[in-house]
């Protein structure tokens, strides 16, 4: 197969080695920018400036769209109308517009459209979420996600004011940015019903976007979930807990650890960790996945591009709610955001 990289930033690139290393085939990169390389790249890479001419110089089976938020949308249609199956990191993008006729062009083309939420094939969560099936700790009433790192720690090799994370026009923000932790409550508890919001930029980082963010949701199960996200905390953190009534359930991704606390035994148990996990696994496993999708060997990839659709129409409206004070109810949302929705929790098979 021949694969063309949109972007090659800290995750354009890992794809870039990941899909090298599993010698899945060639791979070519679109970058605006002819500055070096952080690290030099061990393997041979075509470069072009022009999306369009990459689309037709090399026929890709493949896009990775890795470039800003922002241009997201525009570059995955132009990819998929290229004939192209198409991996865009998350979020699917920094708004609604353009989201609709993406997903009507993936369908009417038949191609594989896939959304990065890569924690979904971390073993911890994925366990979290199998033991969620198996009613482990009972009827779960409330959830909590947590994610905080120091923006300027994330790519020590540049300056961080101009990365697309801390400038709003890129689609930047620690909401948007952070939504993995949106989607791994949607991904454990279903669709929300409401949500309501406060977002701030309360530190002195150099960016025009929110660095601290709490998120409230309910969803239609009857469980209540919260999400704090930023771009200050120092060390990083990334947490998700699950309370039911007969236990807890704490994810702990530093530590790679899933911690079980059962009513019954009123003791703690580890149900997965290994301190020597490498995340790179993740990524190559959240790899090997999209390309058993494009092979039609899965028929449906564990995060497509509804359920990215649904997990950026959160995201938004928990801006909306930050910024405007109000609760968005999400059953007087659009026909369009409400079946999106519809997708969120469900199990795929043989994912």
């Amino acid at each position: 197969m021949r694969a063309v990289v949109v972007g090659l930033g800290s995750i354009g690139r890992r794809h870039a080695r990941n899909w090298a290393k599993l010698g899945l085939g060639s791979v070519a990169a679109v970058r605006r920018r002819k500055s070096p390389l952080p690290e030099a790249l061990d393997f041979d890479i075509a470069e072009y400036t022009d999306l369009d001419q990459a689309l037709r110089l090399e026929r890709p089976d493949v896009v990775f769209v890795t470039n800003p938020t922002s241009l997201h949308v525009e570059t995955a249609c132009k990819a998929l109308q290229a004939g192209a199956h198409v991996f865009v990191e998350k979020p699917l993008g920094s708004a609604l517009d353009g989201v609709a006729e993406l997903l009507r062009t993936a369908r009417l083309s038949s191609r594989v459209l896939m959304v990065g939420y890569n924690l979904r094939f971390h073993p911890g969560l994925w366990r979290l979420k199998t033991l969620l099936q198996t009613d482990a700790v009972g009827n779960v009433i409330s959830a909590r996600a947590e994610a905080g790192e120091y923006l300027p720690d994330w790519h020590p090799w540049e300056d961080y004011r101009l990365g697309y994370s801390g400038r709003g026009e890129m689609g930047g923000g620690a909401v948007l940015t952070f939504s993995h932790e949106l989607d791994a409550l949607c991904w454990l508890l279903g669709p929300p019903r409401r949500v309501t919001a406060v977002a701030a930029h309360a530190s002195s980082l150099e960016i025009d976007v929110e660095d601290v963010a709490e998120i409230a949701l309910v969803f239609e199960s009857g469980a209540v979930g919260s999400v704090h996200v930023d771009y200050v905390r120092r060390p990083p953190r990334r947490t998700v807990e699950v309370v039911g009534e007969r236990g807890v359930l704490r994810w702990e991704y530093e530590r790679n650890r899933l911690e079980h606390y059962s009513v019954e035994t009123g003791q703690w148990r580890i149900e997965q960790g290994d301190a020597r996990y490498d995340r790179n696994q993740m990524y190559l496993d959240e790899l090997r996945h999209f390309v058993k999708c494009v092979r039609g060997e899965i028929a449906q990839a564990l995060i497509d591009g509804d359920q990215g659709a649904a997990v950026l129409a959160v995201a938004l409206a928990a801006l909306r709610a930050a910024r405007d004070g109000v609760t968005v109810d999400f059953r007087q949302e659009d026909a369009a955001v409400r079946g999106w929705l519809s997708h969120l929790g469900v199990q795929i098979a043989n994912a």
